[in-house]
């Protein structure tokens, strides 16, 4: 009798230590996680994490180091966790040293992987720009002040921009619309941009101009190889497609490609040169510290007939806003023709230059001369 008691005792006993056990893993088990979680509830709780002013002030004081720009924000900012960091600021403005204003954007959204919060990468996965107004020579003073940089760039997975305005002292683009979807060093990227100029002096008359890019970005320099491009407009932009290469420090620019119809509002080409009805073939390249300051070059091609024109932006651009200028503008060029007829009479092995020339005297003037042999 004695066995089947005992053994029911043992049992019971070993089921008691059993519960014991797993009671005690239990209260051990919730003394190590409740802290733990009353933790994280107060991390995720704090009024500095969902303070959208305060994380936008920090972000914007190590943007302000980074640049050596002053970076504000007029409003309230707006501030995301999930499904990832994202921070929207409106009323940007962003000053240099002396106070110039280089943009004032009504509203910018940028959107962060948490990798890139924890240091693991350097992408960014979107950047929205609402209403930008952009100084072009303000911010390209700065640019060009920068020293060089390790050419290490961010990986970025969208950037648009919409109701965009730049301007500079010769006139001004309006209603920019730009839409990068990725940008990577050394990898394909598009780039699709659209607005309205206005040129000084009167800023009538805007035209419209559209321009699509394919290319593959690099660093060290900073630079676009295998440029694909394509340009429309209305008024004196042309419907063209080129393909090159473009540099931007120092800046250097190399493309060729064709001119679909010369424009109206041009400068008439040399009569052989507009004689043809096939495309205008043209190539175009850039050295100098800007575009605007760059040595240009230009080469058109039709049928045999050639012209080349050598020229700086800036100086074309203040030569067309001075009403007191010379009739010639500051430009040398050169036109041959194989065979040209005029009023009936045939001018073999044309060419014609525009530009300064030396006098016998050695004295120097703007004016044209003319070559060929009549028959």
């Amino acid at each position: 009798m004695s066995g089947p008691v005992s053994r029911r005792a043992g049992q019971s006993s070993a089921s008691t230590a059993t519960t014991a056990r797993r009671r005690w893993w239990w209260r051990a088990g919730l003394a190590l996680l409740a802290p733990l979680l009353l933790l994280l509830i107060a991390v995720l709780s704090a009024p500095w994490w969902f303070d959208a002013r305060r994380v936008a002030t920090l972000a914007l004081t190590r943007v302000d180091a980074a640049t050596g720009l002053d970076w504000s924000f007029a409003g309230e900012p707006e501030l995301r966790w999930r499904p990832q960091p994202w921070l929207a600021l409106p009323g940007l403005t962003v000053r240099d040293a002396e106070g110039r204003t280089l943009v004032h954007a009504e509203r910018l959204e940028l959107a962060l992987p948490w990798s890139t919060l924890r240091g693991e990468t350097r992408r960014i996965e979107a950047i929205a720009i609402t209403a930008p107004i952009i100084d072009l020579e303000a911010a390209l003073a700065w640019w060009n002040a920068q020293p060089p940089g390790d050419g290490t760039l961010p990986v970025l997975d969208g950037l648009t921009l919409a109701g965009g305005r730049v301007l500079w002292a010769g006139g001004r683009v309006d209603d920019i619309q730009l839409d990068l979807t990725r940008f990577a060093v050394g990898e394909p990227m598009r780039l699709e941009a659209s607005g309205r100029v206005r040129l000084l002096p009167s800023l009538r008359a805007p035209f419209e101009v559209a321009l699509r890019i394919d290319a593959t970005p690099q660093a060290a320099p900073l630079r676009l190889e295998s440029v694909g491009l394509a340009l429309s407009g209305s008024g004196p932009v042309p419907r063209a497609t080129a393909g090159g290469r473009l540099q931007f420090d120092p800046w250097q620019l190399a493309l060729e490609g064709e001119i679909a119809a010369w424009p109206e509002a041009w400068p008439a080409l040399p009569p052989a040169l507009a004689a043809g009805t096939a495309p205008l073939a043209f190539s175009l390249s850039q050295s100098g510290h800007t575009a605007l300051a760059a040595a240009t070059s230009i080469r058109l091609r039709r049928e045999g007939a050639e012209a080349e024109a050598r020229l700086v932006p800036a100086d074309l651009l203040a030569w067309h806003a001075d009403d007191a200028a010379s009739p010639l503008p500051p430009v040398r060029g050169r036109a041959t023709a194989p065979r040209v007829v005029i009023d009936g009479v045939i001018l073999e092995g044309v060419s014609i230059e525009l530009g300064e020339r030396e006098h016998p005297a050695g004295t120097r003037a703007t004016g044209g001369a003319a070559h060929g042999d009549s028959r």
